[in-house]
């Protein structure tokens, strides 16, 4: 009884950071789907150019270095791909412009070596999957289009994307 309340404890203190109380409540009392918060997400896709392993590692070190300086959400890294995002973490405070910011430092700093895609719209973020497989991440209907448009977009360049409802 002891063991299982500390536990509690333990599961409300690292998940209560980043995830809404009731959704913590609603996975401890053992609930498989927990709802989502609906929310304005403004993202930033940033794609950097490498030629050799430890260049790709130096090179997202920093992009993850200078998304975490403007506080935006790392949702993870795939391939040469850096996806942020900011209005997904319902304990921090959202500072106007944060994205504009991210998005000048990183070409300001990375230049040539670096292609951005910044976009916003309506989503949800929570915690996604089941049992295991359980992550926390946020869904825009439509954010596929915007990789498609990283994808023609040239180094050293950004570009806007905006989703519609």
């Amino acid at each position: 009884m002891l063991r299982d309340h500390l536990e509690r404890r333990r599961v409300k203190k690292i998940f209560g950071k980043a995830v809404e109380s009731d959704v913590v409540a609603h996975l401890l009392d053992g609930k498989v789907l927990a709802p989502l918060t609906p929310s304005d997400i403004e993202f930033v896709l940033v794609s950097v150019r490498f030629e050799t392993p430890e260049q790709i590692s130096e090179m997202i070190g920093r992009v993850i270095e200078i998304c975490s300086r403007h506080q935006a959400f790392v949702d993870g890294v795939s391939g040469s791909v850096v996806v942020a995002a900011f209005g997904v973490q319902p304990h921090a405070t959202r500072k106007p412009g944060a994205a504009v910011d991210l998005v000048a430092e990183l070409i300001g700093e990375l230049r040539a070596d670096v292609k951005i895609v910044h976009g916003s719209g309506p989503g949800f973020y929570g915690c996604l999957g089941s049992g295991k497989s359980l992550r926390f991440s946020f869904v825009l209907r439509g954010f596929d289009s915007s990789l498609a448009l990283l994808d023609k977009t040239e180094f050293g360049t950004m570009q806007e994307f905006k989703l519609s409802a």
